[in-house]
């Protein structure tokens, strides 16, 4: 079935969304590794990653954080993001000079899962109302480097409660948020993780799991 989407792109960056009459070339050969989904967040102590009215919890950023968040990026090409995420970060980043994350984010080509147009276009955009979960299963399945999940909770629960989450790279701040918005769901299944790397930014843990076969 084909994807319904609707473009804001800068013409010369190509689409992350599969195309209809291409699948077949873009799609990898048998036995080769899928891409992965790696989901991003911050988060604090008491499991909190969103309050959308307070940003005081997370603190700033210094030079470990920001080079972490480089190497990171480094394998992504898609990024995926949620509506809400959308709106604040198409104002935010084209004014932005935090880099290496400002140029990644604005030419990166974006996924955005939102069933209502658009407020206002940002390069390397399409907006795709087919469910997150079959898009990013076919996704995964094509040829392409990592799949990038930015914030977006509502999405990241999302892809966690289908099993299509790949790698955890969490940022936990030293903080008891005490309100807000939980990455982790209380109600779902399962889903086994190993430690693949930690380290600490000022007073951040960052932790790197990835998804046991």
């Amino acid at each position: 079935m084909p994807l319904r989407v609707v473009a804001y792109a800068d013409p010369a960056i190509p689409s992350a969304v599969p195309a209809q009459h291409d699948r077949r070339d873009r799609t990898e050969p048998k036995g080769t590794a899928m891409r992965k989904v790696v989901l991003y967040e911050l988060m604090s102590l008491d499991g909190f990653a969103d309050d959308p009215g307070r940003s005081d919890w997370m603190g700033g950023a210094d030079e470990r954080l920001i080079d972490n968040l480089g190497r990171i990026i480094a394998g992504q090409d898609t990024v995926l993001l949620g509506r809400r995420t959308f709106d604040a970060w198409s104002v935010h980043w084209p004014e932005s000079t935090m880099q290496p994350f400002a140029d990644f984010i604005n030419h990166t080509p974006k996924l955005v899962f939102a069933g209502e147009p658009l407020a206002r276009e940002w390069t390397a955009t399409t907006r795709v109302t087919e469910p997150a979960e079959s898009v990013v299963a076919e996704l995964k399945r094509e040829n392409g480097g990592d799949i990038g999940v930015h914030g977006s909770l509502d999405l990241a629960r999302s892809l966690l409660a289908a099993h299509l989450v790949d790698e955890l790279r969490l940022v936990v701040a030293p903080n008891l948020a005490g309100r807000g918005r939980r990455l982790f769901a209380d109600n779902g299944t399962l889903q086994q993780f190993e430690l693949r790397g930690n380290d600490l930014s000022g007073q951040c843990l960052l932790l790197h799991y990835s998804k046991r076969d």
